[in-house]
């Protein structure tokens, strides 16, 4: 094993032993307000298409989410069951155009400070500049799909 093999291994497990901790932090938020990782993820998607003006398809949203069609209309039933995300109706139901409601708009609203304070603890000791460069190290990651 030479140094570098080293030095990438040891960086890669900080990571994801990173991502790890912040998925569970994430997840134990939003399990307060009854809701998955992956549902929370689905809203903040569609509060930032409907901000932009942007229509997304279930397709789109599957995409985004990095899911599968099957599990993205499995955590569209369970927050249209809810209300908060509207289907525009298709005869191809990963076809249907996605929006968040009112009242989708109004849980994000009250997860956003709780989000905040999670992130500000989190990355307290983490300078602006540091951010910028560890998301431009995460962009320079290469996976072949």
């Amino acid at each position: 094993m030479n140094e570098t093999y080293l030095k990438r291994s040891r960086a890669v497990a900080r990571v994801i032993h990173a991502a790890q901790q912040l998925f569970r932090a994430v997840n134990t938020l939003v399990r307060r307000h009854d809701l998955t990782e992956s549902q929370y993820n689905a809203l903040r998607i569609l509060r930032g298409a409907d901000r932009r003006g942007e229509d997304l398809t279930q397709a789109d949203l599957a995409q985004r989410l990095i899911a599968s069609r099957a599990n993205t209309t499995w955590i569209l039933d369970k927050l249209e069951e809810r209300k908060l995300v509207r289907r525009k109706g298709h005869a191809d139901r990963r076809k249907n155009l996605i929006e968040i409601t009112a009242a989708g708009q109004k849980l994000l609203a009250r997860i956003d400070p709780e989000f905040e304070k999670l992130l500000a603890e989190i990355l307290r000791d983490v300078s602006d500049a540091e951010l910028t460069a560890m998301q431009a190290a995460v962009d320079k990651f290469r996976f072949d799909d």
